[in-house]
């Protein structure tokens, strides 16, 4: 039961991201969504290899990913190449979502004070915060 509220909860906060996104029109980047029901995340919570990703699209290396095959539905082409391009690490808070450059967080988690990342924290340090 807990895992299909979670899956549900993730969709959910997906399409408000979505959204958000559509209406708050950025120049092209990646994201990578997560989220918590306490007001803290804890910083291995964003994997190794996610961070890394993140930082690539920023480069001027780039990065190129193929899209799934055994996706469903229609996919819009095989490949995506980001470089240049934003990218953030998302956080749904209980009350708000935040928008955070890799490097901010890299930053944060580095300091070793903490094992998570407040919510007040994370406005403090977010690119965007949103209500």
């Amino acid at each position: 039961m807990r895992n299909s509220t979670l899956k549900k909860r993730e969709a959910n906060f997906g399409l408000t991201f979505r959204h958000w996104l559509k209406a708050n029109p950025l120049i092209s980047g990646a994201f990578e969504l997560k989220q918590t029901t306490s007001n803290a995340l804890a910083f291995n919570a964003v994997k190794e290899h996610q961070l890394d990703a993140l930082l690539a699209a920023e480069s001027k290396t780039g990065i190129l990913y193929k899209a799934p095959d055994d996706s469903q539905g229609i996919k819009p082409f095989d490949y995506f190449y980001l470089r240049n391009a934003l990218s953030f690490i998302v956080i749904k808070y209980p009350k708000f979502f935040v928008l955070i450059e890799p490097e901010r967080f890299l930053k944060e988690k580095e300091k070793k004070e903490r094992k998570s990342l407040t919510s007040q924290r994370a406005k403090e340090i977010a690119t965007y915060v949103v209500k």
